[in-house]
């Protein structure tokens, strides 16, 4: 079985799906909220800094990896037209379903809409994205350079994506935690994420790090074939 097939299989599990989505709203008990707050603040760093970047009402924007579309809906909240893709089908599932509640609840209609779809596989990138957001994909990602090139081919204006550090107190929990349940995880120093990004010929760039890792800002100036 390939790393992807692992990783895929990984999160289509109904439990794994359901116990990841919770840790937005911190359910659970007092041990698991507290677990929440301590490790997963990071997660929540990360999506404040990407709301922060992403400006402009009507922009498109791709949200690769989108889970249970939490991102998504808070991008397409601004105004921005939302495509969000995830190759499990069960995070698909709740996100169709999340988006059917809003519309209810809200009386809103989004301008967002979920797919399931593998970003490298089967999803068609020639119509550019003003804005590609990729939150905690990279972690499962063998070959990044791959998925870095194609995602600076989908875009024209910015990218985003996460990354998780080699060398913080988390690091072997989680390493231990992803290994128990069989699936792979990788990890990076900002050095190797700067020479990552210069390999394909991308200069214009931000690093933040946040308490597990780093937010990756790219202005892409022109898009390369």
């Amino acid at each position: 079985m390939s790393n992807n097939e692992v990783v895929k299989k990984y999160w289509n599990f109904e439990k794994i799906v359901k116990e990841f989505d919770e840790i937005y709203d911190n359910k659970g008990g007092i041990f698991k909220r507290l677990v929440n707050k301590t490790f997963r603040k990071g997660m929540r760093e990360r999506v404040a800094l990407t709301l922060q970047e992403c400006h402009g009402r009507n922009k498109t924007v791709l949200d690769i990896g989108c889970g249970s579309g939490r991102v998504s809906f808070l991008l397409a909240e601004k105004g921005m037209k939302v495509v969000g893709i995830d190759y499990s089908s069960k995070m698909i599932e709740l996100a169709d379903e999340y988006l059917k509640k809003y519309i209810v609840n809200k009386s809103v209609k989004l301008n967002v809409k979920f797919m399931c779809r593998n970003f490298m596989k089967n999803f068609e990138g020639n119509k550019a994205f003003d804005i590609t957001v990729a939150l905690g994909v990279f972690d499962y990602i063998k070959n990044p350079i791959l998925f870095l090139k194609k995602m600076r081919n989908t875009t024209k204006e910015k990218m985003i994506a996460s990354y998780p550090a080699k060398f913080t107190f988390i690091t072997p929990i989680r390493k231990v935690w992803l290994w128990t349940r069989n699936c792979p995880v990788y990890f990076y120093t900002k050095n190797e994420l700067k020479a990552m990004y210069d390999s394909i010929g991308i200069k214009n760039y931000k690093i933040r790090k946040t308490p597990d890792g780093y937010l990756v800002v790219a202005n892409i100036s022109q898009r390369k074939k």
